[in-house]
């Protein structure tokens, strides 16, 4: 499964470089042209039935004109296989960084 959701996306970024995000291929079906970028990410743990499921926030940077309404079940499913996919990535590069928010003082540090 992992190269059929990496022919799906790839990084990108606007000219400033002020930003990096995540573009949909023509292989994403309905959503080609479309990019976003990820906020906040959590795992979140079901310890109970030994699972555990990864939230995330996302923001729309290039709709290619799509209307709000598309962004659907199957749009959050991409983006959560795409978010897998560059977690593991990062695991693989060794390039992963985890930063525990509930104990920092303030966003300053």
């Amino acid at each position: 499964m992992r190269s059929d959701i990496q022919s799906k996306y790839t990084l990108v970024e606007n000219k400033e470089k002020t930003w990096t995000g995540i573009g949909l291929t023509k292989e994403a079906g309905k959503y080609q042209g479309v990019v976003y970028r990820y906020g906040k990410v959590s795992v979140v743990e079901d310890e109970k039935n030994e699972k555990a499921t990864l939230q995330f926030e996302w923001e729309v940077l290039v709709s290619n004109e799509l209307p709000k309404e598309m962004f659907e079940d199957d749009f959050f499913e991409l983006a959560g296989e795409i978010l897998e996919d560059l977690i593991q990535k990062q695991i693989d590069q060794g390039d992963l960084q985890y930063v525990n928010t509930e104990d920092r003082e303030n966003d300053s540090q």
